[in-house]
């Protein structure tokens, strides 16, 4: 399964925070590494998990404030993810 195949995992519910508790973030932890092993850079799955929010969210600036916190989690968990071996 491709890593873009994984995100929609990675948000519980439509309307939820990226990786915002445990199975999400495991989700997310899986995600990233098929990400990484596929060549995929974080720029490009950030762009991915953008999508999600803008589907369910009209108001620009909470859009903003989601989009700063699900990066915040993205940075913390690519850090954090295995790499490919």
């Amino acid at each position: 399964m491709a890593w873009t195949d994984l995100v929609a995992g990675c948000f519980g519910f439509g309307t939820a925070p990226f990786a915002d508790n445990r199975p999400d973030e495991e989700s997310a932890k899986e995600a990233i590494a098929a990400a990484k092993a596929e060549g995929a850079t974080r720029e490009e799955f950030a762009q991915l998990i953008a999508l999600y929010p803008r589907k369910y969210i009209r108001s620009e600036q909470v859009l903003r404030d989601r989009m700063r916190e699900d990066a915040a989690r993205l940075d913390k968990l690519w850090t954090v993810a295995r790499d490919p071996e």
